[in-house]
């Protein structure tokens, strides 16, 4: 990687402002960017993407090298022996993929757009997409671990220790089971507060996910077996439909083809004639065997 093509990035700069750290104060080791704090001995590291892989406080007479290759093997690895994987449905996930798949996604009022192409799928008469919920989920967490990554970085700056990524991400998608359960069990409506208050979230900040948030719960309440009355007279009401039996790990897996666009094909073209219809597009290479496995009677609690 250059330095001087990184230096010049708006995008790096930006990332670079929101820790408080000189955008001209950095190294390079391999692919990972490594960002001097204000103390000689704490450092942010980012991933080519400007993503934050780790926040490290130095031990006297180590070198900040040997220790950020570990944080991107932790950032892209997957294993349960050593906690390092996370609850139904991302248990197929890094948390760089997860934090990769939230960067092509926007949620704009009713619009979706997944590499800057607009989605489709409601316009066609899928509004209740599940590739659509997933999304949200998964920008979700992204929203949430780059604000973990600022919270840890204040925290060591401050001297204090925090939890590790993947403990963290793990009961974000606990809780949020764990509250819709709540409202299920009260047969009512969960709405997007409810969970941003379950999580100790600020309430100041609900506008940036709510969207995300309400398509989170219809995808969660379905699978369990529930789904929101219609009417405004109803409006805080669910009612029991026949459970969905596509298991939501396997679906989600089928995101990972929208990183397999290039971040140079992404910006060839923006026009916003550009449309997509996200269940074909990514269905469409899916052989019989794939299809029987997106089915599961198992229900996740």
């Amino acid at each position: 990687m250059d330095k001087n093509v990184i230096r010049d990035d708006m995008a790096f700069r930006k990332k670079c402002v929101s820790y408080g750290i000189d955008w001209s104060d950095f190294n390079v080791y391999k692919d990972i960017i490594i960002l001097n704090s204000p103390k000689k001995d704490i450092f942010v590291l980012l991933d080519d993407n400007y993503n934050t892989i780790g926040i490290h406080k130095l031990e006297y007479g180590k070198s900040i090298e040997e220790y950020a290759k570990n944080y991107q093997n932790l950032y892209n690895y997957v294993d349960d022996n050593y906690g390092l994987d996370l609850p139904y449905p991302f248990q197929n996930f890094t948390i760089k993929q997860i934090v990769d798949i939230a960067d092509r996604v926007t949620f704009d009022g009713y619009k979706v757009f997944v590499n800057d192409k607009l989605v489709i799928d409601e316009i066609m008469g899928k509004p209740d997409n599940i590739y659509i919920s997933l999304l949200a989920y998964f920008k979700f967490l992204g929203m949430q671990i780059e604000q973990y990554f600022l919270n840890a970085y204040q925290m060591k700056m401050l001297g204090f220790d925090y939890p590790e990524v993947h403990s963290y991400v793990k009961n974000i998608v606990l809780n949020i089971n764990e509250c819709i359960n709540m409202s299920i069990d009260k047969k009512t409506r969960p709405f997007p507060i409810d969970i941003t208050d379950y999580l100790g979230l600020d309430r100041n900040n609900i506008d940036k996910w709510k969207t995300e948030l309400h398509k989170i719960i219809q995808l969660l309440i379905n699978e369990k077996g529930y789904k929101i009355v219609g009417g405004i007279e109803h409006y805080k009401k669910i009612e029991t439909i026949d459970i969905d039996e596509k298991d939501l790990a396997d679906l989600s897996l089928n995101l990972l083809k929208i990183l397999e666009v290039s971040k140079d094909e992404i910006g060839k073209s923006k026009l916003l004639s550009e449309a997509i219809d996200l269940q074909s597009w990514l269905e469409q290479d899916l052989g019989e065997t794939k299809k029987l496995k997106l089915t599961n009677p198992a229900v996740h609690n």
